[in-house]
């Protein structure tokens, strides 16, 4: 028995199909959108001020449910690449799902406590958690490329995107002690890079392949001269 065939009898009878995982994770992801409009409560006052008095809470719904938004457009983007479900690429989405359902959990606790600075920490930290797990999935996605060159490319440029998003995590969990809002800013700052999933990667990697090919004549090593060809005169 081959090892493809090995595998796929791990996964049942017939391989996983693409669209069937990402109809899966679609449901998944519009259960944490609604479980996150329901923690929504409206001020009991009818006064504009205790609107205004709520904009913690506001904000940083605003800002999980546009990141978890941008998540999905970004892993409806990565699955276009998807050729075989495999048992990596089972696993890393899980793994991708599992740390989105956390963001209403601890949305809502930095709501409760009002922006304060060690629950806006950890909900840096699980974003961080979200951008590492996603950076598995596209690595796992990205095995089944190697064989094209112009699709290696764009899964180093992809990769690069993924290692800067988490080092801006990264920075946001201290932020959070010298401000909330500065930390806030930087998680809304890495969904904004990757609102629009192809720009960024797609521009680095032109860069990427200008350096690999560069123009005739540079950085070319030419033959030593060894002198005028031998002479043929039979004379």
């Amino acid at each position: 028995m081959s090892r493809e065939r090995a595998r796929n009898r791990m996964l049942g009878d017939e391989p996983l199909s693409p669209g069937r995982l990402e109809a899966f994770s679609d449901g998944v992801i519009a259960i944490i959108l609604t479980i996150m409009v329901l923690e929504l409560k409206s001020p009991e006052s009818p006064d504009p001020h205790a609107l205004l008095h709520e904009w913690p809470i506001f904000i940083s719904y605003v800002i999980s449910f546009f990141y978890v938004a941008v998540y999905w457009i970004n892993h409806h983007h990565l699955f276009h690449r998807v050729k075989r479900v495999d048992l990596p690429i089972l696993w890393a989405n899980i793994a991708v799902l599992f740390c989105m359902s956390l963001i209403p959990f601890f949305t809502e606790w930095m709501e409760s406590t009002r922006l304060s600075a060690f629950p806006t920490a950890v909900y840096a930290a699980v974003m961080l958690m979200n951008g590492a797990a996603f950076s598995v999935l596209n690595r796992a996605v990205g095995r089944q490329s190697v064989a094209s060159p112009e699709l290696v490319l764009l899964e180093r440029a992809a990769m690069r995107k993924n290692l800067i998003a988490i080092a801006i995590y990264a920075i946001a969990i201290p932020a959070a002690y010298y401000r909330t809002t500065l930390s806030l800013a930087l998680v809304f700052l890495v969904a904004l890079i990757y609102a629009i999933p192809s720009l960024w990667v797609e521009r680095y990697a032109d860069k990427l392949e200008a350096k690999v090919e560069r123009p005739l004549g540079q950085g070319t090593l030419h033959e030593p001269y060894t002198g005028p060809p031998p002479s043929h005169d039979r004379s």
